[in-house]
């Protein structure tokens, strides 16, 4: 049976494990889904483990995705300009790599923001360093955004996503700033749009307080929750429009399973897996499309 490992640290049960059993169930396709807990100096045996006739290829979860990206033989466009990778897939003897993060990034923002590209707004703000992040800001360079501005708590994390961004964004602004509300306000009055990707699960409170939110902004938040966020509450009493992350999952998770397996995702079932995942009907999961 194909195996199929899931590279991290620390590891455990992860809703993409999850909705991706369903999918390989539901198409009839056998795969043996391993977690490999690994620190960061065992990545590189790790991922010559990958090349074994059995393995189908892996997915990478936190903190290993940017460093994984020097370790393949070859990258898609998307992983090579994000400089990170979720999913490898073995091709004969050789490793590519795949970042299907920017697929969900594209479906989150398809969601909220006008249906004609050209009226997006042209400066945005993205909370955090992580894969999300650097998904985002890739995916807003790609947009022609003019203008983004990444914050996170430990600043020398948004600066090294800066400096590997900015080799595709010499045509707009891409900085890194301190995470302190008033220069975060500042900010925030020049761009309408907010992606959080700061890994905000946190139901108890909000990464930007509402009153720091101009009014009638587009919002949003990677969180993988039911509903609203905190902040997704906080955005909605200052008018605007807001999304959680389900759509930018389903739509990840769809192209994950294409590169592995060649057939198309099943997005009726993924949608259900996260559904029962997160306690939820099928219909008040949002996908792309409803």
């Amino acid at each position: 049976m194909p195996r199929l490992p899931i590279i991290g640290q620390p590891l455990d049960v992860s809703p993409l494990e999850l909705v991706l059993r369903a999918a390989f169930d539901a198409a009839g396709i056998e795969v043996e889904i391993e977690r490999w807990a690994r620190k960061p100096h065992q990545l590189a045996d790790a991922v010559a483990g990958l090349r074994a006739e059995d393995v189908m290829g892996a997915l990478i979860a936190s903190p290993h995705k940017e460093k994984t990206a020097t370790l393949l033989d070859a990258l898609s466009d998307d992983a090579r300009a994000s400089g990170a990778v979720n999913v490898v897939v073995r091709d004969g003897a050789k490793l590519r790599g795949y970042n299907s993060d920017l697929d969900g990034i594209r479906a989150g923002l398809v969601a909220i923001l006008p249906r004609v590209q050209g009226k997006w707004p042209r400066s945005a703000i993205v909370l955090g360093a992580g894969g999300g992040a650097r998904a985002a800001v890739a995916v807003l360079i790609q947009s022609g955004m003019q203008r983004v501005t990444v914050f996170n708590r430990h600043l020398h994390r948004a600066e090294a996503l800066v400096a590997h961004l900015n080799r595709s964004a010499r045509h707009m602004e891409l900085r890194a700033r301190p995470w302190h509300d008033a220069i975060l306000e500042a900010e925030l009055a020049k761009a309408p749009l907010l992606i959080n990707a700061s890994g905000g699960g946190d139901r108890d409170g909000t990464p930007v307080p509402a009153e720091l939110l101009p009014p009638e902004m587009w919002v949003l938040d990677l969180a993988l929750h039911g509903g609203s966020t905190p902040l997704m509450e906080a955005a909605k009493s200052r008018g605007a429009t807001v999304a959680n992350g389900q759509a930018a999952f389903v739509a990840g998770a769809a192209e994950a399973f294409r590169r592995l397996t060649g057939k198309a995702g099943p997005v009726d079932v993924l949608r259900q897996a996260l559904a029962t995942e997160l306690g939820l009907a099928a219909a008040d999961v949002a996908v792309v499309g409803d």
